[in-house]
Order: structure tokens, then sequence, then C-alpha cells
């Protein structure tokens, strides 16, 4: 358990033949934006013996985080790291991942949360007067460069309430580009909540959406507004991704901007990041802080106009690494004649004690057929036992590496999933 984690984090309470109740769920469900972990634990423990309470209890989980505030916390980690928990959890199915839900469910009850809900959002939202889409971002810019928390909040409200989350989402993704935040918290930040909004639905992606204007409001407070190059087609670029790994390797970087360029006026933002996530997959950073930056403005691409994308993607190649390529010593050899059902126990081996090393555990299973989502899968089950570590950075890590060997595939998943196995406490 991390150092600083309050004692009942280590609560065990025994668990019960009793199915739980509906009204029992919805009082479970009730206490998550509260601080009373004494009457949540045992109604937790009973709820997750029918695995039908698991999405429910998830979903609280995300909308209590989504309204984290601590005063004291430049960087708030509380829902980047339940949004992330989630993403993990859905790499797998019940009763997979009970140790990781577990752990999201008594690291909500460590967060600090302001008296914050959908009724007084509306509320908030509609005290502003409806204007014309342009004129309430400039309104949410000001307020924001202001650091007018309640101000920001209710304008990009208004946003969201007459024009849709995805108006709302994508002018706090293009404000978080006056300053990407140290180590890129304030994008990673922002997609987060928006993830969070994502996962509300319609009618109650308020809370999450104002408090991440709230939230810029003093994260951005100041910051000269980035000037991003309009652009109107996709230019002499190739909107090629083979093409852009190649260049990105020689170090051709007089033509890498031309190529996304053409990638994002293609429709294929996403795709661009590719050679990216190979080389932070590599090289990480920090707690794995520069590949969760490429994995979350890939995720944010979608908001984005393809000007936006060609900028933050023309930005992040340039800043975050300078080695690219995907080393081949990490590449799939050919399949060899192996027992399928001795290849699981071998990676949780590689899990529990590093013996064998993972990058052989996960090359065998790769090559011999077995999935990537199985593999995904059997990393998420085994959260459970991981008992060490700064867990809110192993959350958010383990999550933006797992993601990227999806988005990868097959042939080049073992780089995310062996670095980042390497480097993490388990």
């Amino acid at each position: 358990m991390s150092p600083g984690f309050p004692p009942y984090l280590h609560i065990r309470v025994p668990p019960s033949d009793r199915p739980l109740p509906s009204n029992d769920l919805e009082r479970l469900l009730a206490l998550l934006p509260t601080t009373d972990h004494a009457r949540a634990v045992p109604l937790f423990d009973k709820a997750i013996q029918d695995l039908a309470n698991a999405g429910p209890i998830l979903q609280g989980l995300v909308s209590a985080a989504s309204n984290h505030d601590d005063p004291q916390l430049h960087t708030p980690h509380g829902l980047l790291t339940m949004v992330s928990g989630r993403d993990l959890l859905l790499l797998t199915k019940p009763p997979g991942g009970a140790g990781l839900l577990r752990f999201l469910f008594l690291y909500n009850f460590t967060l600090q949360r302001r008296p914050f809900d959908a009724a007084v959002a509306s509320a908030m939202a509609r005290s502003v007067p409806a204007a014309p889409a342009e004129d309430l971002a400039a309104a949410y810019a000001k307020a924001v460069r202001g650091g007018l928390g309640e101000q920001a909040a209710s304008v990009l409200g208004r946003i969201a309430l007459d024009h849709g989350l995805e108006p709302a989402a994508h002018l706090a993704l293009r404000a978080s580009f006056d300053d990407l935040g140290r180590l890129g918290h304030n994008l990673v930040t922002a997609m987060s909540y928006v993830q969070a909004a994502e996962a509300a639905g319609r009618g109650q992606e308020l809370v999450p959406v104002m408090n991440l204007g709230r939230l810029q409001s003093f994260s951005l407070q100041g910051a000269p507004a980035a000037a991003i190059p309009g652009r109107e087609s996709a230019g002499k670029g190739e909107a090629d991704v083979d093409a852009l790994g190649e260049l990105v390797v020689e170090g051709a970087f007089d033509r890498v901007e031309a190529t996304l360029q053409a990638l994002a006026f293609s429709g294929l933002a996403d795709q661009a990041y590719r050679p990216l996530l190979i080389a932070t997959s590599a090289d990480p950073g920090f707690l794995g802080h520069s590949l969760s930056l490429v994995h979350a403005a890939r995720l944010a691409s979608r908001y984005l106009t393809p000007s936006e994308n060609t900028w933050l993607s023309w930005k992040l190649y340039r800043i975050l690494t300078t080695r690219f390529g995907y080393p081949e010593f990490l590449e799939l050899g050919p399949s060899e004649p192996l027992d399928r059902a001795s290849l699981l126990p071998a990676l949780e081996s590689s899990l529990a004690y590093k013996s064998p090393p993972a990058e052989r555990t996960l090359r065998k299973a790769l090559e011999n057929g077995v999935s990537v989502d199985e593999r995904l899968a059997t990393i998420v089950d085994f959260y459970g036992n991981w008992t060490v570590g700064e867990k809110e950075h192993t959350i958010s890590y383990l999550n933006a590496a797992l993601q990227t060997a999806k988005f990868l595939g097959r042939d080049q998943a073992l780089l995310p999933l062996t670095i980042a196995l390497g480097k993490l406490p388990f």
C-alpha cells in the first residue's frame, strides 16, 4: 500500500453468502461521494459477489471522482487514476480485475471532494445567457486566463448544455494547448475529465465538464494563447504512417510536419501517433509520463480539428524523444509447438517473481497465437497482487502501456508490455 494511505485501506471484511439487495446497492452508490468508508466497505464486499454489480460500482466511482478537489494539489490525480483504472477494467471481464476494482473503491475514500452535484451544475450553467458558440468560447477563454473559476465552469457548462459535449470537450482540450503543463499534466487531466463526461452520459456530463472548467482556470491562468496556424488542406505531405515511421527514424524532420498534416486532414490523426507511441513505449519518461501524454493526445485527436491535430502531434514529436524505431530484439519470431495451457502460468510467474522475465513469456504467448486481448486481461487480473509503489502513477502508466499495446496490435505489442512490466512495481 502506498505510504501515507490511511489504515482503513487494509480493511478486509469476510465475504457473505447472502446476495446484495438492490436497495443495498443503491445505498452503496450513495456512499461513494462521502467519506463514510466504514459503512461502505461491508456493502462493497457483499456487492462484488454478484458480478452484475461491478459495472454500476465502477460507474459510481468515476462519477464520484469527477468531484475531486484538493486545494493543496497543483496536479490532482484522483480522476485520472479512476478513469485509467476504469479503462484497464474494460480490458477484462468480471471476476477478472477484482483486485484493481477493490483498490479503486478504497482509493475513492482518500479523495477530497467539493459539494457539487448535477442540480447545482445545471443551475449554474443556466445562469449564463444563451449565446452563439463562438461568443461563449471567447467568454470561456477570458474566464480561464483571468482565473475566474466559477465563471469558467458556468460558461463551459452552458456550452455543453446548449451545444453538446463535443464542442465543450473541444474547447477545453484546445485550451490545454496554451500550456500542456509540467510532464503534460494539463492535457492528460483534461482528457480524463472528457472521458468521465463521456462515461456519465447525456444529462450527467455537466459535473465533470464544469469541474474541468474550474480546474483550467487555476492551471491555465495567465497563459498566453497558443498560436496554431490555420491549415486548409492536406498540403504536399503523404498520408502514410509507414512513411512517417521511416522519416522519424532517418531524422528527416523537415518532412515530418507535412506528413502529420496529411494524416490529420485524411482522418488519420490517431494513426499519426503510432511511431511516437513506439518511441515513448521504449522511453516512457519519468513514471511513464511521456507515454501517458501521447496516449492522451491520441484519444483527444477525435475532438480536434485537422490544424489542431497537426500542431499537437508535431509539437510532441519534437519535444518528447529523439530515439525512434521499433527495437529489433523485440520483434516476434516464428511460432513453436508449445502447450498453450503452460503459457498462462508462465506469465503469472513473470508477474509474481519476474522469473522468467515477462519479455520471454509474453513473446512465447504472442508468437504462439495467444491474442493481445488475452494477455492484457491477464495483466489486469493480476493487479491485486501488486502491493507496492506509487499507485496513482502505476495505474495511469500501466493503462497507457496496455492501451498502446492494444492499439499497436500483435506484432508490436511486446514493446510497451515488456518495458512497462519491467519498470512497474509488483
